[in-house]
């Protein structure tokens, strides 16, 4: 008797083994690679961009599947309903194909939608576990199903490209994980890329082409846009966050005249609160190397007087643009896109228990000083001299 139990225990544990019996068939699954979320009046519209199998292949390729007529390797489909799941699931019911969320790389965010709150929409990406908390997050200038429709010529699709600028832009790119933790966190505010489509060719050529382009920083207070930080600003406070990659930089010449272009190819900057009382100070250290890509002045940069004033000139240009975005930061926008709050929390936490309840007010009144070392150990791999010139039209020293 104990061995015919022993069979027959066996035997049905081996019948759980037969098989998958939840499978689904890749053929009945439609891949969403990037979504966008728009606001509509009181409705959500989500718009997915979905990889056409049978277009993927390559040159000269055929493809595979059904259903996948035109040139494009994906399409969109996008819907409204009145939660951003409910949108999803009308998108569901048009499709023939189970949506499957797992290979999503981009999630873009329309301005309009973007100002009013979008703390709401969060709520679906944690609870169901197909959502890649991964995915990277940017707002658009306008509506966001735009850019996700967007020439791509480099790259399969849109939203790999991107995800590819993002890369690019920022050290650490954020992702819907970082951007959910930094809304919830306390002494510092959301800042995520701002994406616009700009002319690729000039106007009038017959081709009119327009480019997807990283143009400024998406600005939020709490879960709210607040405003776009643009221009050179950009580039310098993503430094001092940093989070900038390899920013390059106009620095003048020696004397005033013509540009100097230093990319920084390292760069590393820390905060440090100091308090006295209620006055709270942030000194802001940057350290940076780099190196000289382009030279129109007329210079030699082989002299070691002119690097000592082109060192300086940069580190005066880099305080100058630091400065002007954090005015922009602190009296218009009120964003603490640096994390200064969380600085203090980090390095003084008693001090935070006693700001926290009215940083909204001391954080426009913190005075900032910025430190720089720079440093430019690369002149050219050929050349100290502006190529082209005649060594008579050259400034030695």
């Amino acid at each position: 008797m104990k061995k015919i139990l022993i069979a027959s225990l066996l035997l049905c544990s081996s019948a759980g083994l037969s098989g998958c019996w939840d499978r689904t068939e890749i053929n009945d699954v439609a891949f969403v690679i990037g979504s966008c979320v728009d606001k509509e009046k009181n409705l959500y519209r989500s718009t997915l961009q979905i990889a056409l199998p049978g277009n993927l292949g390559g040159s000269g390729s055929e493809g595979g599947g059904g259903g996948t007529a035109g040139n494009k390797s994906y399409y969109l489909e996008s819907k409204t309903g009145v939660t951003l799941r409910n949108s999803n699931m009308e998108v569901q019911a048009g499709n023939s194909r189970k949506l499957s969320f797992a290979h999503r790389r981009t999630l873009l965010l329309g301005e309009e939608f973007a100002r009013e709150n979008v703390a709401p929409m969060l709520d679906q990406f944690a609870r169901i576990p197909q959502n890649r908390l991964s995915s990277l997050v940017a707002v658009t200038e306008g509506p966001a199903y735009k850019i996700m429709d967007a020439s791509a010529p480099m790259e399969q699709f849109p939203s790999e490209m991107i995800r590819e600028l993002m890369n690019q832009f920022t050290k650490r790119p954020v992702n819907l994980k970082l951007f959910a933790n930094d809304l919830l966190s306390e002494g510092i505010d959301v800042s995520l890329p701002y994406i616009s489509l700009q002319e690729a060719v000039p106007e009038g050529l017959k081709d009119d082409k327009k480019n997807i382009q990283i143009t400024g920083l998406a600005l939020f207070k709490g879960d709210r846009m607040v405003g776009v930080l643009k221009g050179q600003e950009v580039r310098m406070i993503n430094l001092a966050m940093n989070q900038a990659t390899s920013p390059d930089m106009l620095v003048s010449g020696p004397d005033g005249k013509g540009y100097v272009t230093i990319k920084f190819t390292e760069n590393v900057a820390a905060l440090k609160p100091i308090i006295r009382g209620d006055q709270i100070t942030m000194r802001i250290s940057i350290l940076a190397k780099g190196a000289v890509i382009e030279n129109n002045t007329d210079y030699s940069l082989g002299a070691k007087k002119n690097m000592s004033l082109l060192e300086q000139n940069a580190s005066k240009e880099m305080i100058k643009q630091i400065h002007s975005g954090l005015r922009l930061l602190q009296e218009k926008y009120h964003s603490d896109t640096l994390g200064f709050g969380r600085a203090i929390q980090q390095k003084n936490p008693r001090a935070w228990e006693r700001f926290k309840g009215r940083w909204d007010e001391i954080y426009p009144t913190v005075k900032v000083v910025i430190d720089t070392n720079l440093h430019i150990e690369n002149i050219g791999a050929v050349v100290d001299k502006p190529f082209g010139r005649r060594d008579k039209e050259i400034k030695h020293d």
